[in-house]
């Protein structure tokens, strides 16, 4: 087939992986290499799910997020981790449609809905060496508790609920 459908199946498909996943969010890759100049992504994220906020700047990179279903907050920070600024999007309302991230930019997702399904566009080629960066102001992704937290404080203070 020379197209991939984004459809019911593989919707279903990603979202019980992430449903099963101990990082309780999985990711469905439509590019083909690491190498290629554009990675586009199928992420489908659970409420439970922390995602550490990182950065994209060695080399820059602009990154894009389209939610296909649920809702999400794109969270952006400053250097020393306090919230700059928030957006909630939400799949099938009129505005906003989408957020773009410019490199260099801390930022985090976070689901606000079970089974959201995000559409995400990054910059290649990839390089786990240098593609993100990660702030020493928050939890190892390792560390479940410590995240948990984390993300329990932001949608106490932002009131995301």
């Amino acid at each position: 087939m020379p197209f991939t459908l984004i459809d019911d199946k593989l919707m279903n498909e990603v979202t019980a992986a992430a449903q099963n996943s101990a990082r309780r969010r999985s990711l469905y890759t439509f590019h083909s290499s690491n190498d290629d100049k554009v990675h586009r992504l199928l992420n489908v994220l659970e409420p439970d799910s922390y995602m550490r906020p990182h950065k994209h700047e060695d080399p820059d990179k602009v990154e894009v997020f389209i939610p296909l279903r649920g809702k999400l907050a794109l969270i952006i920070f400053a250097n020393d981790g306090r919230v700059s600024e928030h957006v909630v999007v939400q799949a099938g309302e009129m505005s906003p449609w989408g957020v773009e991230i410019p490199p260099g930019t801390w930022h985090m997702t976070l689901a606000l809905e079970p089974d959201t399904a995000i559409y995400e566009v990054v910059e290649g080629p990839w390089d786990p060496a240098t593609h993100k960066q990660y702030p020493a102001w928050a939890p190892a992704e390792d560390d479940r508790a410590a995240g948990l937290a984390f993300i329990a404080r932001l949608r106490q203070e932002l009131m995301l609920y």
